[in-house]
């Protein structure tokens, strides 16, 4: 509120407020002499001239409000109030000088003052102050409104997409025939199956009716529901000696710690209502302290009465006779009358007379849903800053607390409908700001209020019109707050306490209205002249064919919604920025995969001859033929773990694994080098030994071609530092398949026996089994152009009690043609120029076996997969660079010769060529 403030307070004053007179001045008004000096805050007598103005309101009866009223009388020189419930404020058109009577002034409660008089400082405690921002005058402010571009109906628009990116070289089939069999792509036409209408441009409306919740009354019946009395001036009623009547003026200062000195927590006797047994309509009021009925004695006195009467009088007193509208308002009715219930000073009485619905009113100890909110001042200056910085059109963020608290969505007065869920208020276009306002509409109201609370309606009315960020009960603390801060900001003093008390009880009144159905409908009102409500981030409403409304974004990817309302793309087509589309790629108005479409590949027009098309590159298969290359895969036996990777074993009966044979992982070490393979071990060997096969299933091999089978044994004796009995000879023999015993072929080609123990004590290469397989042999397999075979070896140890050997580099190479004349017209033959001697490439040099030491899970802690370590063409490592170019590192075969171009006839690849041990193809 905006206070008048007059002039510095003078010197004088002291000696004033003391009693004594400051009366040297010898001239009679202020144009009479330049030496004026005014009497200021003097208590005493004016028999003469009578005031030309007398004011009985409540907040005239101050320095400020009288004051006010002087300057805004023109003919004012003097005025008087009165230190007292009920007192005047009086304007005189003559200075005090030549009139005043100082005689009992120490008695008298009247205080005088020129009309130059600054404000008074009366000796005593001050006001509880409140330490926080004062509400300002708030230009209007409402939120952008929503706007909506034009709708355009949608329609199957031609596109071409982007070409294709590849991420890496183009993956090329493992097998051609498989890809040629298989190969297919998808196209069809891009459609519209149903257009749809345009979105609401007009939102959805506000709630009303059912879809409301019932709003509690100001006062509601019930010891639960206390509310404290107040005049018509607003100032509480209290018990005094079985009697009931206004809280009154202190004439002397108070004790600095007296609870009135905090108007806003000051706690006046509450009161509720009590229904009467058999009656409707009427009520009891009990008084909440000693539990004491307010009654109305036969000669209209308002007394405390032990217990009810009723509706009828009984020993010259009378109860039941109280009501109260949803607005507080107490009536009286007894013997079909109605009574009035006023005070006079110090007392009251009811009498009867038509009832005055502006006299007695009922304030709740806590109004509905808005004390708490009260108490938390700090949130309610958050929001009102906010507020205040929307209304001026500046940045000012808010707590996310207090965002949380007073922001979200207020049930008591939801701004939008809750179903369609997501809805949103937002300021529209044509908006009428100020409709709400409460004190224009409860103007008959406010008119009854002692005090103007100065900006406390502009805050409210612009807050009712805001759209996004403030629901109904954070507008009202707003509201509540800025007439609690006004009273403050206008009462300091002890001697204006009654004022100030007077002034939070009307706030606290008023607030506690705005929370009933009275402030709800002005809020209504204010949002429907300001908002409508849509659906959030776009604000797209759609309305179904029933009338329902439902939300969508029509300009994202909602198929049932795609650019209007209903819209509804084709078959297999996909919503994108409002418009159909296809799912992936898109060439005019055909859907496709520029990855494979062969009249499309890569890129738009792009069309493939012959048709294939992979990772948006056209292709050109090429039937396989067999590949042959060294076929038995992890054949060193280095993924083991968990478990060996192509490889089986099985112990041959009566022995069992493990307890008589044992299959690990080891590290073989020999002079000059190492190697990982697989450990064998035969413990308890009987009479008729113990025997094993080791297998690895679908071991290629083409058709037409020799291959030569070569392995690596190495005997042990020692296993980790120590030695180990190892005193048995073992025989190894390789198959076509896994027998059904240990020493029968099953008509499964079959090697000879190679020979590993105590009468080889070394680690070498034995072979090569030479070997050739066909179609329909025991134990060949074809798919498509291959053979394949389980390759199995049979292992039998004999002659001693414990046996330990090593396996390990196992190699099926290509040697040559089965049918030479089926090639000799392309000049080509098979050369092993470099295969090993009988007595092996690597052997121990020495008669004592090699130490075998446990092989670490070196594979399992680098994270290889099976595929990742499929070895092939001899263990040459083949990595490809950016420009799709091969290099070879870490080379541990012979030297790559280049590839006639005659190979190309068979349809071989350069990898197809890379031979182990030594042996390639090469022109002849």
């Amino acid at each position: 509120m905006q206070l008048h403030h007059l002039l510095a307070l003078s010197a004088q004053i002291g000696a004033v407020i003391a009693g004594n007179a400051v009366a040297n001045s010898s001239v009679t008004n202020e144009a009479s002499s330049a030496a004026f000096r005014p009497i200021c805050g003097v208590r005493g007598y004016r028999p003469w001239p009578w005031p030309i103005i007398t004011s009985n309101k409540l907040a005239h009866n101050t320095f400020a409000g009288c004051s006010k009223l002087c300057e805004l009388e023109p003919e004012c020189q003097s005025f008087s109030f009165q230190i007292d419930t009920g007192g005047l404020c009086s304007l005189y058109d003559e200075l005090l000088t030549p009139f005043f009577d100082l005689f009992s002034s120490k008695k008298s409660k009247t205080l005088f003052f020129d009309f130059s008089c600054p404000v008074p400082i009366i000796p005593g405690p001050k006001l509880v102050p409140y330490e926080g921002p004062t509400p300002v005058s708030l230009p209007p402010g409402p939120g952008p409104t929503v706007t909506f571009a034009p709708f355009v109906p949608p329609v199957i628009e031609p596109v071409d997409s982007p070409p294709f990116v590849p991420e890496g070289p183009q993956s090329k089939p493992a097998d051609d025939d498989d890809f040629i069999s298989t190969y297919t792509y998808t196209e069809y036409p891009l459609t519209l199956s149903r257009e749809g209408t345009p979105p609401l441009t007009t939102g959805v409306p506000l709630p009303s009716g059912t879809e409301l919740p019932t709003l509690p009354c100001l006062v509601t019946p019930g010891s639960q529901s206390p509310f404290f009395v107040v005049n018509e001036n607003f100032i509480p009623m209290v018990s005094r000696t079985n009697s009931i009547g206004p809280l009154l003026q202190p004439t002397a200062p108070p004790a600095p710690d007296d609870p009135i000195l905090d108007p806003l927590k000051f706690k006046a006797p509450s009161f509720f209502l009590k229904e009467v047994s058999g009656n409707t309509g009427v009520f009891d009021l009990v008084h909440g302290e000693s539990g004491q009925f307010v009654a109305m004695t036969n000669n209209g006195r308002v007394i405390l009465t032990d217990s009810s009467t009723g509706p009828t009088m009984s020993n010259g007193r009378v109860t039941s006779i109280f009501n109260f509208d949803c607005r507080g308002a107490i009536a009286i009715k007894f013997g079909g009358s109605d009574y009035i219930w006023s005070t006079n000073g110090a007392s009251s009485s009811i009498e009867k007379g038509k009832s005055l619905t502006f006299n007695m009113k009922a304030v709740p100890v806590t109004p509905p849903e808005i004390q708490a909110m009260l108490m938390d001042k700090r949130a309610v200056e958050e929001l009102t800053a906010k507020l205040y910085a929307r209304a001026n059109r500046q940045g000012h963020e808010m707590s996310l607390k207090t965002r949380a608290r007073l922001v979200n969505a207020d049930s008591r007065a939801p701004q939008c409908r809750a179903d369609p869920p997501g809805l949103v208020s937002k300021t529209k276009a044509g908006f009428k700001q100020n409709t709400g306002n409460f004190c224009d509409d409860l103007d008959d109201w406010w008119g009854i209020s002692p005090f103007s609370f100065d900006g406390s309606c502009a805050a409210q009315s612009l807050c009712y019109d805001q759209c996004e960020g403030f629901s109904f009960t954070g507008c009202n603390a707003i509201f509540g707050t800025a007439m609690q801060l006004s009273c403050l900001s206008e009462f300091d003093s002890w001697w204006e306490v009654i004022q100030a008390v007077a002034c939070a009880a009307q706030a606290a009144y008023f607030t506690g209205l705005a929370a009933t159905d009275t402030g709800r409908r002005l809020y209504y009102k204010a949002q429907e002249n300001m908002c409508f409500c849509f659906c959030s981030n776009p604000p797209d409403t759609c309305l179904f064919q029933s009338g329902a409304f439902y939300c969508a974004n029509t300009k994202g990817t909602d198929d049932n919604n795609c650019g209007g309302c209903g819209t509804q793309c084709g078959a297999n087509s996909k919503c994108r920025s409002g418009k159909c589309g296809c799912p992936r790629d898109q060439c005019s108005t055909t859907c496709l995969d520029l990855r494979n479409n062969p009249g499309n590949c890569g890129k738009c027009g792009v069309a493939c001859n012959p048709k294939y098309c992979i990772d948006g590159s056209c292709y050109v298969p090429k039937p396989e033929e067999c590949a042959p290359d060294q076929s038995v895969f992890n054949n060193k036996f280095e993924v083991w773990n968990p478990q060996f990777v192509n490889w089986t074993f099985a112990a041959y009966p009566p022995s069992s694994m493990p307890s008589d044979i044992q299959f690990s992982a080891a590290n073989y070490l020999f002079p000059g080098g190492s190697i990982t393979s697989l450990s064998i071990g035969m413990t308890n060997l009987p009479s008729s030994g113990r025997q094993a096969v080791v297998t690895q299933k679908k071991v290629k091999l083409c058709p037409g071609f020799k291959y030569e089978l070569i392995f690596n044994l190495g005997y042990v004796n020692q296993v980790g530092g120590s030695s180990i009995v190892s005193d048995a000879d073992c025989d190894v023999r390789w198959l076509t398949g896994p027998p059904s015993g240990p020493f029968t072929n099953d008509n499964f080609q079959s090697s000879d026996k190679f020979t590993i123990g105590t009468s080889n004590k070394a680690y070498r290469t034995f072979g090569p089994w030479s070997l050739a397989v066909k179609e329909g042999d025991p134990g060949v397999t074809k798919i498509k152009r291959s053979l394949y075979i389980d390759l199995s070896a049979v292992i039998s140890c004999r002659s001693g009690s414990n046996a330990r050997f090593v396996i390990t580099d196992i190699q099926m190479n290509p040697v040559g043609f089965t049918k030479r004349e089926e090639h000799g017209r392309l000049g080509l033959e098979m050369r092993s120029d470099d295969a090993p001697e009988g007595d092996g490439d690597v052997q121990a040099t020495s008669g004592d076996a090699p130490d075998l030491k446990p092989l670490a899970p070196v594979f399992e802690e680098v994270g290889l997969e099976e595929e990742a370590i499929l070895q092939e063409r001899n263990n040459w490592l083949v990595t490809s660079r950016a420009g799709g170019d091969e290099e070879v590192s870490d080379v541990k075969g012979p030297e790559l010769k280049p590839v006639s171009p005659v190979l190309e006839e068979l349809g071989l690849q350069e990898e197809s060529v890379v031979m182990g041990r030594g042996t390639w193809l090469s022109e002849v």
